[in-house]
């Protein structure tokens, strides 16, 4: 009998938000801010910092994704990443992932490339070396705009 292990999801938990644009634009439902609240609340006093939001039709009308993050960030979650920001695609779940992925890595990765900043820079303010990072696309970009999806490929993922 063959055993599949399979990996432990990044993320730790799930809040369902009752809210639906159809994929031509129409309000199919309102978003029930109130309720997103409570949850996005009762979920960072458990203590978790970092959060993917990912809704169906948010790729192309990101109203209610941007209202998401906006009161993400109001109630302290110090890492916010929203789909139609990080991956801008039709797929629901490759954008689901990549912005899951963006949610987990970007916190550690701000760590490290703060730490490699500091260490080339020797506290300097100004004048220091300027510092990039490779992207998994194989391009480079400046430090402070490295993020987590675009390290899925590269070294310091």
């Amino acid at each position: 009998m063959r055993r599949i292990d399979l990996p432990a999801p990044l993320y730790e938990t799930v809040i369902e938000i009752d809210e639906r644009i159809g994929a031509r634009g129409e309000l199919v439902q309102a978003l029930d801010l109130a309720a997103a609240e409570r949850d996005l609340r009762a979920t960072f006093e458990s203590g978790i910092r970092a959060v993917a939001i990912v809704l169906m039709h948010g790729y192309r009308f990101p109203q209610h994704e941007a209202q998401l993050a906006a009161l993400a960030r109001r109630l302290g979650f110090t890492q916010v990443s929203v789909s139609h920001e990080v991956s801008p695609l039709m797929k629901l779940v490759s954008r689901g992932d990549t912005t899951v992925v963006d949610a987990y890595l970007s916190p550690i990765l701000r760590r490290y490339v703060d730490q490699v900043e500091a260490d080339l820079t020797g506290g300097m303010k100004t004048g220091g070396p300027r510092l990039q990072f490779m992207q998994s696309s194989g391009g480079l970009t400046d430090a402070k705009l490295f993020q987590g999806k675009d390290a899925i490929l590269s070294g310091p993922a």
